[in-house]
């Protein structure tokens, strides 16, 4: 029998989980080599990403004070897995928090601890470096609250320079202002960049990364009007996303007028652009739209998807943010950060159910992300 190949030897290896590659380690110095290689790890994460295979759904706990972190394979919700969390949950302490997934990397925050880049596959994890002492004391904030809307947060990747970024934003106590401030991995350094032009008055999720930009909702300063706003992370300039069209040509409310929303959560669906426009001042029914950008930056590219009223609805509305669609792209699972349970809905029929894992919380924010070997430092 002829000897096996030993260059076939990578091409069979980037196409096994995370789990099955951290055991082989052992096998050999050159497998262990071979598997820490930063060429196999990014052929491994494309494998993965090109056959949409070791997609996790995360399963934070958002009503109970836990220690561990859940996941779930996102096709089958089977193969539950429990893990410990980067920073402790006390009932005198703040919880912490997922603001953004990337490539396996999770982005966690904790008010009083402060921000830590956990790979949940592989059990790393670091903890970035505390802001500068002129800038945190500066900081005006708001205790007591989950999210509150003078610490904007956001998780992303700089595809320019490869090096993942995670954006803070604080709101001045003696300025008019958010001082914003973006961590780089490579250099594992905050810095200083502009002001953001926005305000941001309401805050019910962190920032959407896609097409190397992070973005948010929020307000003109001068006239108040309400948009999607983005920061480029290569070259670190503030713009606006166009809006689409501010109302729907079937209004299935049935009000004669139904146009005035404002933006809620703006979030990334399906590889889309997607936000979710409030109408509580609706004067037929409570309700809430997603609207998906099918091509990015293409303002007639926004298409309704959904429309859910309060009475109809199974959990709170008012926070919905899309997490993704189901292999089959016939449902789509949303949550409200945490406060109530999970559901899907059905885009066919409309109707909805409320997502339940066995041995899991029930009353969880959920996040999609990909198994990988990316490091955390």
């Amino acid at each position: 029998m002829s000897p096996f190949p030993t260059d076939m030897i990578p091409n069979i290896l980037c196409r096994l989980p995370v789990k099955t590659l951290l055991r082989f380690k052992c096998v050999s110095k050159p497998w262990g080599s071979l598997i820490d290689d930063t060429h196999f790890v990014k052929s491994h994460l494309h494998q993965s990403l090109k056959t949409n295979n070791n997609v996790k759904l995360f399963l934070d706990n958002g009503a109970e004070i836990d220690d561990n972190a859940y996941a779930v394979d996102f096709d089958s919700l089977n193969n539950l897995v429990q893990f410990p969390r980067p920073f402790t949950a006390e009932i005198t302490k703040y919880r912490s928090r997922i603001i953004g997934s990337y490539n396996g990397l999770l982005a966690v925050y904790h008010r009083e601890e402060g921000i830590a880049l956990w790979n949940p596959s592989t059990r790393k994890c670091h903890y970035l470096p505390a802001l500068d002492e002129d800038i945190s004391m500066d900081h005006d904030t708001i205790p007591g609250y989950n999210y509150d809307n003078s610490t904007i947060l956001g998780f992303g990747y700089d595809n320019v320079t490869e090096d993942y970024k995670v954006v803070k934003m604080l709101r001045s106590k003696t300025q008019n202002c958010f001082k914003v401030t973006i961590y780089s991995q490579k250099s594992n350094t905050w810095r200083r960049i502009k002001d953001c032009p926005y305000d941001i008055p309401i805050n019910y999720n962190d920032g959407a990364y896609i097409n190397n930009a992070i973005h948010w909702v929020g307000d003109e300063i001068l006239s108040g009007r309400n948009v999607i706003f983005g920061l480029h992370l290569n070259t670190e300039e503030y713009f606006e996303v166009p809006e689409g069209k501010r109302s729907s040509e079937d209004k299935k409310c049935g009000a004669y007028y139904c146009e005035g929303f404002s933006y809620m959560n703006v979030g990334v669906l399906g590889g889309c652009l997607c936000v979710s426009r409030d109408f509580s001042s609706c004067p037929i029914e409570d309700h809430v739209n997603i609207w998906v950008m099918e091509e990015y930056g293409v303002k007639e590219s926004w298409t309704e998807l959904l429309y859910l009223s309060r009475n109809q609805w199974v959990t709170n509305i008012f926070h919905t943010r899309a997490v993704g669609y189901a292999r089959d792209g016939n449902k789509v699972l949303l949550d409200d950060g945490g406060g109530q349970q999970p559901a899907w809905f059905n885009l066919e029929d409309e109707s909805s159910h409320l997502l339940c894992i066995p041995g899991a919380p029930q009353l969880v924010s959920t996040i999609i992300y990909v198994e990988s070997l990316v490091s955390v430092s």
